[in-house]
């Protein structure tokens, strides 16, 4: 799926020193509607991108855990047991979006702390939206 490909690529332009997740062979089978990303080595915040799989909707949060090792330790278990372990983690900002196109995104809800003034926004405004150190 093209939007999909794209918004992977997107975060890890903006958050070059990210690392999406990867899930064991086991999982291979599945169909993948959830993607995670560490945003950069030694941080406490965690990526989510979430497909609805029927249309190009999505919804991308960055999750905050307690501690930085709580996070290291999660994040190496999810190759194994999944994502359900995530759930521990504080949303910072959630925003959901229509891809409609190459830096095209209709903002359908957001939750944080940046300031959204446009209902049509680019991918880089996107990863700014939902970026806990800005």
């Amino acid at each position: 799926m093209h939007s999909l490909d794209y918004l992977r690529e997107e975060i890890r332009t903006y958050f070059p020193e990210s690392k999406e997740l990867q899930l064991s062979p086991a999982f291979d089978g599945q169909r993948r509607f959830n993607f995670y990303f560490e945003i950069a080595p030694g941080q406490r915040h965690l990526l989510y991108l979430n497909w609805d799989g029927d249309i190009d909707g999505f919804t991308l949060k960055c999750l905050e855990f307690p501690d930085a090792a709580l996070l290291r330790e999660l994040a190496g278990a999810y190759t194994e047991k999944g994502s359900k372990m995530f759930n521990i983690g504080q949303p910072v900002a959630t925003l959901s979006f229509v891809y409609q196109g190459k830096d095209n995104l209709r903002v359908r809800n957001y939750k944080g702390k940046a300031h959204i003034d446009s209902h049509e926004i680019s991918a880089r405004h996107l990863m700014y939206a939902v970026n806990p150190f800005e």
